[in-house]
């Protein structure tokens, strides 16, 4: 069975980059596109924008198609919303603002059945995760974490001072960094003296890395900060957003039209 997680797996163990695209619009084509423009992944973002299931599904089904895996970033943990996301086949979810290691324990279980390794309380009804029949049902339901990477979001000042607690979770592959959510956090706990957003994150950068779990953090458009970023132990990450290049593009197109247009 096509397995998109050890897929990334073996090229971080081989110490390549895996760089993924962002997917916050409902167009399943832009999946598609991403795959064949080259990224390694898609990250498809169901936290923030009004991303159903259905429209998570497709985008799933439309990177895989395509060639490459797909990561899905979830609101939260709780098992019944999880159920049917994580039934629709993705190579990983992402679970964002995890703050203590009982967070972790909580993706992993909803992750994980109850007969597992990991005792969790996942439903059994994979349906499309063991492609519809025609995949290597036995294997998924023995353990799904051989399909399926679970990635840990730091970005809370708690989440930072539980980091070493949250790596040591069984069943806990990696984590990825939000610097945003991370700052403003920092900010709200330490008052006028917040430590710098950038010593707290090239902290987290190394304890991931220390205790061998993969280590993602958004990218920015700059081959320098990049090459900076991979010496410090980020191993894959996010770089570039559609609704954010549409945008681009529309600013780009309008301004070379602004002077015909007076």
């Amino acid at each position: 069975m096509w397995n998109g997680a050890e897929i990334l797996r073996e090229k971080w163990r081989a110490g390549q980059f895996a760089t993924g695209f962002a997917v916050t619009l409902p167009a399943p084509e832009l999946s598609e596109m991403a795959a064949w423009a080259g990224y390694d992944f898609v990250f498809v973002d169901m936290e923030h924008p009004p991303m159903g299931r259905e429209t998570a599904a497709r985008h799933v089904a439309a990177a895989q198609g395509g060639g490459v895996p797909a990561l899905v970033r979830v609101r939260g943990t709780e098992p019944n919303m999880l159920k049917s996301v994580l039934d629709m086949g993705p190579d990983g979810v992402i679970f964002p603002f995890i703050h203590t290691a009982q967070d972790a324990r909580a993706a992993v279980a909803a992750c994980s059945y109850p007969d597992g390794a990991y005792h969790g309380v996942r439903g059994q009804g994979p349906q499309r995760a063991v492609r519809w029949g025609f995949g290597d049902s036995e294997s998924y339901l023995r353990d799904p974490g051989q399909y399926l990477l679970r990635i840990m979001q730091i970005e809370s000042w708690e989440g930072w001072q539980a980091l070493d607690e949250i790596l040591a979770v069984p069943g806990v592959d990696g984590v990825y960094l939000g610097p945003a959510d991370l700052g403003r956090s920092l900010r709200a706990h330490a008052g006028d003296a917040p430590p710098p957003l950038e010593e707290a994150c090239a902290d987290v950068r190394r304890r991931v890395s220390q205790a061998g779990k993969w280590m993602g953090a958004p990218l920015p458009p700059d081959r320098a900060a990049i090459a900076a970023l991979r010496d410090q132990g980020v191993q894959w990450g996010v770089c570039g957003i559609d609704a954010d290049l549409l945008a681009a593009g529309m600013r780009w197109c309008l301004s070379e039209v602004a002077p015909f247009s007076n």
